[in-house]
């Protein structure tokens, strides 16, 4: 086991001053656990070699006991924020007191839970996980700060993830492999409801072929942006403020400021098992897909009826990356009309006449410019091709996709 020093830094500092929430503030300032933190460790002045965040609403007890148990051994805090939104139904507030009290109960000692399902502690709607996530990695920042994390790699999961024996290995690096940035775990969808299962694999196809569409055009944006895959280093978390206070794509956001100020990294391996599910939680991301694949395949149980982007929309956009790498050489250079009015839709023209009043290079044009067309516009480019190229049938497309888009 590697024995890291406490992590100070000014910019950590900062972060944790200024924008943290209360919970990690005053865990930071008095060196003593809120009220609405509940850790049997703490108590005892635990050290620990890495820590994990899961934010949890109305989920089963037996999934989370399943997680905790299968870290015992690794030297690692599971920081768990259990919490519901101000607006939550009462049978799913009822369900979500229910874990809070089984957790509390069990006194793991290598558990910190924190109480936002108490009535006054209650997440605000439009907050949501993204304010969970929040709360539970700036305790872990807090705790690094302090020494009592070694590792500055926190990992990111969700209830509905079952970890690998390997899942906790990064947190164990020697201290000169250690980095900046964040790291994407590989992940596959699974469910013993054959119609479910049948949904999450084209799901998964899915959002592999948008990021292998990224990748073929060159974006440097082409990795999933999954909640429950990530780990992030802690002076990466602070640079960029940490999590945005969404109500879904948190995680989306996350990494595309992360992907500004440092490498994001996409494992070969372990891979992550999570269990396909519909849920109405969160008004966009997995389980509302997955609800509306399902209908889909009640009515074509081929999946032929499951659209996605047309790979021509790929081509666009690497047309697109391209001439924004050739304005960056030369300013002065006109963009070829298509992609010049797509571009500009997206507030190009802006962008390009603020940058030119800056006495700046060609390798920091094209850093701008990248910085500029991020994930967000990215996305924004290839929806905004599906008037000239509309979605086809994504089974299809995966069979005919040609040799040079195979090839990334």
């Amino acid at each position: 086991m590697s024995h890291l020093r406490a992590l100070k830094s000014p910019q950590l500092a900062n972060y944790l001053a200024n924008y943290a929430e209360p919970e990690a503030r005053l865990l930071r300032d008095s060196r003593s656990h809120p009220d609405n933190i509940g850790w049997a460790a703490m108590a005892y002045d635990c050290r620990w070699q890495g820590c994990l965040v899961i934010p949890a609403f109305d989920e089963p007890f037996q999934g989370l006991q399943k997680q905790i148990q299968s870290i015992a051994d690794d030297q690692v805090l599971m920081i768990l924020v259990i919490n519901a939104p101000e607006n939550a139904r009462q049978e799913a507030l009822e369900r979500t007191r229910e874990l809070y009290e089984q957790m509390t109960t069990e006194q793991h000692g290598h558990v910190l839970i924190v109480d936002r399902i108490s009535t006054s502690r209650r997440i605000h709607p439009k907050q949501g996980v993204g304010m969970a996530r929040k709360i539970g990695t700036d305790l872990a920042l807090a705790l690094i700060e302090q020494g009592r994390i070694r590792s500055p790699w926190i990992l990111q999961s969700d209830a509905d993830v079952v970890f690998p024996p390997a899942y906790t290995n990064l947190v164990h690096q020697a201290a000169h492999q250690i980095q900046s940035g964040a790291k994407i775990f590989p992940h596959t969808h699974f469910s013993n409801d054959p119609t479910l299962h049948f949904a999450a694999q084209l799901y998964d196809k899915h959002m592999n072929y948008y990021v292998d569409g990224l990748r073929s055009a060159g974006s440097p944006y082409a990795h999933h942006s999954l909640g429950s895959t990530i780990a992030i280093h802690a002076m990466t978390y602070a640079s960029i403020r940490g999590y945005p206070k969404r109500s879904a794509g948190e995680d989306f956001y996350l990494l595309n400021k992360t992907r500004k100020i440092a490498p994001i990294e996409t494992l070969t391996g372990p891979i992550l098992t999570i269990e396909a599910r519909l849920s109405e939680r969160v008004p966009f991301g997995t389980g509302p897909a997955l609800s509306d694949i399902v209908a889909g395949l009640h009515r074509d149980p081929s999946g032929n009826a499951y659209f996605s982007y047309h790979p021509k929309s790929f081509e666009a956009l690497r047309s697109a990356i391209s001439a924004l790498q050739h304005w960056a050489e030369n300013p002065a250079l006109a963009l070829d009309a298509d992609i010049a009015k797509r571009l500009s839709s997206l507030g190009f023209d802006r962008f390009r006449h603020n940058l030119s009043k800056q006495p700046i290079n060609a390798v920091k044009r094209l850093q701008s410019a990248h910085d500029w067309f991020d994930g967000l516009k990215t996305l924004q480019f290839i929806h905004g091709m599906r008037s000239t190229w509309p979605d086809c049938p994504l089974q299809q497309t995966l069979a005919q996709l040609p040799k040079s888009f195979q090839s990334h």
